[in-house]
């Protein structure tokens, strides 16, 4: 049977109009997902930390030396910091964090019978790099700004120093250093130096008369962090 080029050329079409239909009925191409591509929500984790902390002495110095300045010391006391951050790169992270510190008074000079406590909360932005190894091990370095709620409440002489209720919130900054370990799928365990600082806090004594005194902490914790994967 012969076959003209009219046939051929009707054929062609029917065919390329066939193609479209079906082709029509494909669902869309899925983007391909980058290996290793993980969720947002994700990179989400919190952390708390907690252990022993050191405050350095310090002097209790009057404004306009209203009073003989006084020296004071401390006992060791502890610190506990709980954190929420993000993973904004395998190197980097960023989180907020609430402390709290507290330190029992060992010694006010010149006097006698002295005792009391100072206590600083804390509410601080953080950011850390983690430093990659080959190994379990993650050391990190990290730096924090935010405010601090320091109190004194000193008794010295038999008699009160300065009021529980006495507290001042000068800006505070934070240096850490550590390491990280994996323990499970989703936790990790940590060693962690952290030196926290402020601003010269004033106080009001219990005569209504100021003074400063320095904040000056250094604490050695241990951390515990979860993360959703």
């Amino acid at each position: 049977m012969r076959v003209s080029g009219t046939h051929l050329t009707v054929f062609a079409i029917l065919t390329s109009l066939s193609s479209s239909a079906d082709a029509a009925d494909l669902p869309p191409p899925v983007a391909p997902v980058a290996p290793g591509a993980v969720a947002t929500w994700n990179r989400f984790y919190v952390s708390l930390h907690g252990g022993v902390g050191w405050l350095q002495d310090t002097s209790l110095d009057y404004v306009n030396d209203a009073l003989p300045s006084r020296s004071l010391s401390f006992d060791t006391g502890w610190t506990v910091a709980g954190a929420a951050g993000f993973q904004m790169t395998p190197w980097w992270r960023a989180e907020i964090e609430v402390g709290q510190r507290g330190n029992g008074v060992h010694n006010i000079s010149p006097g006698t019978g002295s005792s009391g406590s100072v206590s600083a909360t804390t509410l601080m932005v953080n950011g850390y790099l983690d430093i990659p190894t080959r190994g379990a091990l993650t050391p990190y370095v990290g730096a924090g700004f935010g405010k601090a709620w320091i109190s004194h409440d000193l008794t010295v002489d038999g008699a009160t120093l300065t009021p529980s209720s006495n507290t001042t919130s000068p800006w505070a900054y934070q240096l850490m250093v550590g390491t990280n370990v994996a323990i499970a799928s989703r936790w990790s365990a940590g060693l962690e130096y952290r030196f926290l600082s402020t601003q010269r806090p004033l106080f009001q004594d219990a005569q209504g008369l100021f003074y400063h005194a320095n904040y000056n902490n250094h604490s050695l914790l241990l951390g515990l962090t979860w993360r959703p994967l």
